[in-house]
């Protein structure tokens, strides 16, 4: 979610129009039952990877139009959706937990039949259910990171600026977009339990990440801009097969300022993914000779 910006959203939200759904072999495009929520989808292509897209706080799956075609026409499965409360999808219900989000990304992944591998694009504070998803859903076998909100800038400091800065604008939210309001309001006063959740998580290390990083940086000070970089340079530090890239002449909006870039990387992740399944399918073909050992046990070696 990008710093002050809750009263564009609340404009968007005025402004939103409904798409006509495109039908898919896999999942019909419309409401999907998500666990206990009703999620609208829409699935098109029948290729691999399926490419899975997380748009923002506050957004909806029209953040992703200018790059899903780009993806499908090579060849990939796409999905764009709406979480609970936004766009054409259901509302929400009980407290706000992150854990809901991911829960129902899964559901809706398992509702359409999609077994991996799985391939999720995140915006902002869509980065953090992506991380969240990555590290307990098996079928995630890459990911790449637009600008995405990481656990590692949000100490003490800055989530209480991020709450300091949010908290005046809840009245003009509610009285411009009420319905933006139920669901926004909630996801930014859980930011210190999702940013504690999300840190615990165990992204496997070996996971391919392309983590794209705006020119120009959500945060507004030289030194939250600085912060924000050292997240992001700490969180591909991490893993060996992950990789930072920096959107030159991009806001936080990348998927709108430079979508070249994320389709450029998406594509790449595509292709690594589609690598990774041909090797493993190659290795499972290789013959293998059993052998004795000197305690007469058996071994298997690949040959």
């Amino acid at each position: 979610m990008s710093r002050s910006n809750l009263a564009s959203l609340a404009a968007a939200a005025c402004l939103a129009v409904t798409a006509p759904s495109v039908a898919s072999a896999a999942c019909a495009s419309g409401p999907v039952q998500a666990d206990d929520r009703r999620l609208w989808a829409e699935i098109d292509g029948d290729g691999a990877p399926t490419v899975v897209f997380e748009a923002g706080g506050g957004e909806t799956s029209q953040a992703w139009t200018a790059i899903a075609p780009a993806i499908r026409a090579a060849g990939a499965t796409t999905i764009v959706y709406d979480r609970a409360g936004l766009g054409r999808s259901g509302p929400t219900s009980g407290p706000y937990r992150i854990e809901d989000e991911v829960e129902g990304l899964r559901g809706m992944l398992t509702s359409c039949g999609v077994t991996g591998p799985v391939i999720l694009v995140a915006h902002s504070y869509g980065g953090f259910i992506a991380l969240l998803a990555a590290a307990e859903d098996a079928r995630v076998a890459g990911m790449v990171l637009v600008d995405a909100t990481l656990p590692d800038y949000f100490d003490e400091a800055a989530l209480a600026a991020l709450l300091a800065e949010f908290r005046p604008q809840y009245d003009a939210v509610r009285q411009a977009a009420p319905a933006l309001a139920e669901v926004l309001i909630p996801i930014i006063e859980a930011y210190p339990q999702t940013v504690d959740r999300v840190r615990a998580a165990g992204l496997p290390t070996g996971l391919p990440v392309t983590d794209i990083v705006a020119g120009d940086p959500m945060p507004k000070t030289p030194e939250a801009d600085d912060a924000w970089r050292r997240a992001h340079a700490a969180f591909v530090a991490r893993g060996p097969n992950r990789e930072i890239i920096v959107a030159e002449g991009s806001g936080h909006a990348i998927n709108r300022d430079r979508p070249d870039v994320v389709i450029a990387a998406v594509l790449r992740m595509v292709e690594t993914v589609r690598a990774a399944r041909d090797q493993a399918f190659s290795d499972s073909r290789k013959p293998r000779i059993l052998s004795s050992t000197a305690t007469g046990r058996l071994v298997s070696r690949s040959t």
